[in-house]
């Protein structure tokens, strides 16, 4: 039987002072933080996972706006990874009684893992917002009306 857990497992505990970051031309997502013990560590992403961590915090910190929101936002291409040091895909866990949500990473069949709290979970996706949507959720691109 197929167990997504069979690979080797990382846990960088409850997380604070997160940070993502674009790579070149923002096709990877550098993201990371303080995790237990006051040690740091940073994970490289692709787009496409950085977008769907970003997706899903959207629908669960502002559930009354997520429709609206993600439904202006540009998405990622989808395509397969090509280097297997990529963080591809997420999961997050929410815990309602302890107000924290556990954020799972894969890369190929080896996973990470993090927690952080209501409040640094709102600076993750304010990081990954700006990390994905540099110029505002419609692209890179500006379009100018006519003046008359």
């Amino acid at each position: 039987m197929d167990n997504k857990f069979d690979g080797k497992r990382i846990s960088y505990g409850l997380t604070n002072e997160l940070f993502a970051n674009r790579k070149g031309e923002g096709e990877t997502i550098i993201l990371g933080g303080i995790g237990t013990g006051s040690s740091r560590w940073a994970r490289v992403l692709t787009r496409r996972a950085a977008h769907q961590l970003w997706y899903r915090l959207t629908w669960l910190l502002f559930p009354e706006k997520s429709t609206q929101v993600t439904g202006m936002a540009q998405t990622a291409p989808l395509h397969p990874p090509n280097q297997t040091s990529l963080t591809t895909h997420f999961e997050i866990v929410r815990n309602t009684d302890s107000h924290t949500y556990d954020i799972m990473g894969w890369i190929g069949d080896d996973t990470w893992w993090f927690r952080v709290d209501d409040h640094n979970a709102r600076h993750l996706w304010i990081a990954l917002d700006k990390a994905l949507y540099p110029a505002g959720w419609q692209g890179p691109s500006t379009q100018h009306g006519k003046l008359n």
